[in-house]
């Protein structure tokens, strides 16, 4: 059986399931998207991203409008 119709088959079984089967299955999608997030993102990342939230968190951030005349300053001279 080929994926197409593989697809087809659970699209049509799942129009038959009640709500709690379907928030399951949903439950599992998202925990998948996750896992597969996780796995690509890598510690390095992680931990930029950790140490970017915590820069914010203390306000150690610069507007968009202050990055622009910085970055105009710098190129324009």
């Amino acid at each position: 059986m080929d994926l197409a119709l593989k697809k087809i088959e659970l699209i049509n079984w799942l129009t038959r399931q009640d709500e709690a089967m379907v928030e399951k299955i949903d439950d599992l999608r998202k925990s998948s998207m996750e896992s597969a997030y996780h796995s690509r993102m890598g510690e390095k990342l992680e931990s930029k991203l950790k140490r970017s939230e915590a820069d914010i968190e203390s306000g150690r951030t610069h507007s968009q409008e202050d990055m622009e005349t910085y970055f105009e300053s710098k190129f324009n001279q």
